[in-house]
């Protein structure tokens, strides 16, 4: 009954029921409890919340800044971004300038990040300073001296906005319109682009905050529902009633009005939930369904990533082995020393070339997790048996070759004419099924410990070929064009072993796995790792994971190596900024 009683203020602001309390205390009391553990005297905690347009974001930002104040004495700012929108002048200049959607308030690059950098600076340091406030009805701000003063230190500023967080789009996914709007009013593109350009500039300042949250629509089409109702609720309350007549909208008027939105709006819904500290999954009632805790910031501020990723369909282009759509981020992750591991089926003799072609210098995973090579000049902590090979150690997770090919002898005489393998083909009859160059493919039939097998007959006759061989010993793994014939080891197994060499060596270091790959061979991998990127593949579907609920894992839009870009440059770049600037 207390709890009740001390909210009745909040409840009555709201036009809330009391049993929003019993619900927000069981949701989003543990945010509370994670904001004091990582507040401190010096800076303020600047938290950001996402949502789309009447997801409940600002009473979200209200509850916890009620709550902050009243039951843990804090203080605490409140901001939404819709307040540094410019005043419709300044969009009628953009404009006319620009493009014409442009006067439509909204999207980035109609909110004054000028404004907002110079309050957020404020802010941190403790200095006074107003906080903007804008008239939706009358379409500008209002004036300066209704602006609220700040003086003196804050504990935790919370800003709240549709389009907080999200990381711009890759140039290629402006081209398809979304919706009518886009195609009829922006048939060249300049808007997308505009805005996708300016979301480029918001990312400086998303970049300051220490906790994200987000709350998520099932689907972009619930949100005109979401939104007519939210205007319903503002015209019963009892403020400016001249305004009202003036500013608020009908059902087309916001359909009209949110097709501006809908293209973030659903890039959000695809790519935000892993880079945040909380989602909480909402059903069409606007009712929490489920709740991921990725704690992204707190977790990456101490932690270092290592990227293990496949390479065929995943780095590399499934038809023509490729990997130049991910030269900008193998490029970024260069530059922030961020080590790239090829987690592959592939050959050392195949790795030697492959990893001098991409400027990679670091450890390496080869024939599904059999072996693990590191160089020498790789200073890590070693302990298990590790075979001096040259240049590099070499630690065997699986038996030899020789052991497999006994198996599949005895699996040629039962499926005789349905299979071929490696041994078996010659150099240029694995370039013709590879689509591998003559040398390439010298150096794939150079293998160490398993053998791959093409398979030629029939899906029903595959499973059998798979239990048979399963009976004898081995431990079948499906790839992306062969089934490997191989061991126990797998690619999650070689990963947590090379996780615990530099653990070990780096004493008092956390490090995150970041796993990457398109096919059924990467599955135990990507169930493994602490984040997971499923890379789509033109041939095949994404395989099923096992993920835990709270394990970030993402799925990309684009193939292969333009998909790992995509995530590389969307997800990983944010993690390592914060890493990198502690």
């Amino acid at each position: 009954m207390y709890a009740i009683t001390m909210y009745d203020a909040f409840l009555a602001e709201h036009q809330l029921s009391p049993s929003y309390i019993e619900s927000a205390q069981q949701w989003f009391n543990p945010i509370i409890n994670d904001l004091i553990k990582h507040t401190n005297s010096a800076t303020p905690l600047f938290v950001s919340i996402n949502g789309s347009q009447g997801s409940g974001k600002t009473t979200l930002a209200s509850y916890l800044q009620y709550t902050l104040i009243h039951k843990h004495n804090k203080r605490v700012v409140v901001m939404s971004i819709d307040d540094f929108y410019y005043d419709q002048q300044t969009r009628l200049q953009l404009s006319n300038s620009v493009h014409p959607l442009l006067k439509t308030r909204g999207v980035p690059g109609t909110h004054n990040l000028k404004l907002w950098q110079s309050i957020m600076n404020a802010l941190t340091l403790g200095q006074h300073c107003r906080i903007p406030k804008f008239n939706k009805a009358a379409d500008n701000p209002y004036p300066q001296e209704q602006w609220q003063a700040i003086t003196g230190k804050v504990d935790i500023v919370i800003i709240e906005g549709w389009c907080m967080q999200i990381p711009p789009q890759l140039d290629e996914m402006l081209t398809p319109a979304v919706n009518q709007l886009e195609q009829l009013q922006d048939p060249d593109l300049v808007w997308r682009r505009f805005v996708n350009h300016a979301l480029g500039e918001y990312q400086t300042l998303f970049q300051r905050f220490h906790y994200q949250i987000m709350l998520k629509a099932p689907s972009f089409s619930v949100v005109h529902a979401w939104r007519l109702e939210q205007e319903q609720k503002l015209a019963q309350r009892s403020i400016d009633i001249a305004d009202h007549a003036l500013g608020i909208m009908n059902e087309k008027q916001i359909a009209d009005f949110i097709a501006h939105y809908q293209r973030l709006t659903e890039h959000a819904l695809q790519v935000l939930p892993p880079l945040c500290d909380i989602v909480f999954a909402l059903d069409m009632q606007r009712q929490i369904k489920s709740v991921q805790r990725n704690q992204v910031s707190f977790i990456t501020q101490q932690a270092l990533p290592l990227i293990f990723t496949d390479l065929d369909g995943t780095l590399m282009d499934h038809y023509n082995y490729s990997s130049t759509a991910a030269y900008q981020a193998l490029n970024y992750c260069h530059e922030l020393e961020i080590p790239i591991i090829p987690t592959t089926s592939k050959t050392f003799a195949e790795l030697l070339v492959i990893r001098q072609q991409l400027n990679l210098d670091g450890p390496f995973i080869v024939e599904n997790g059999a072996a693990v090579y590191i160089p020498k000049h790789i200073t890590l902590s070693l302990k298990g048996r590790c075979e001096d090979k040259g240049n590099y150690w070499c630690y065997s997770l699986a038996p030899k070759r020789a052991k497999w090919l006994a198996i599949v002898d005895q699996l040629n005489t039962e499926f005789h004419g349905e299979f071929t393998h490696f041994e078996a083909m010659t150099t240029l009859a694995l370039t013709a099924a590879t689509g591998l160059t003559f040398p390439a493919a010298k150096l794939a039939k150079q293998r160490e410990y398993g053998e791959p097998i093409l398979w030629l007959g029939s899906s029903e006759r595959r499973e059998v070929f798979i239990t048979r061989a399963t009976e004898l010993g081995a431990s079948p793994i499906s790839g992306g064009r062969f089934i490997h014939i191989t061991g126990e080891s797998d690619k999650a197994t070689a990963m947590k072993w090379l996780l615990a060499q530099y653990q070990r060596h780096f004493v008092g270091k956390e490090f995150l796995s970041i796993a990457l790959g398109d096919g059924p061979n990467d599955i135990s991998m990507l169930e493994q790792a602490d984040f997971a990127c499923q890379v789509r593949s033109p041939t095949h579907p994404f395989p099923p994971l096992q993920r835990a609920l709270n394990a970030p894992t993402y799925q990309t839009k684009l193939d292969g190596p333009a998909g790992w870009n995509e995530y590389i440059t969307t997800y990983i770049l944010k993690i390592t900024e914060e890493i990198k600037h502690g």
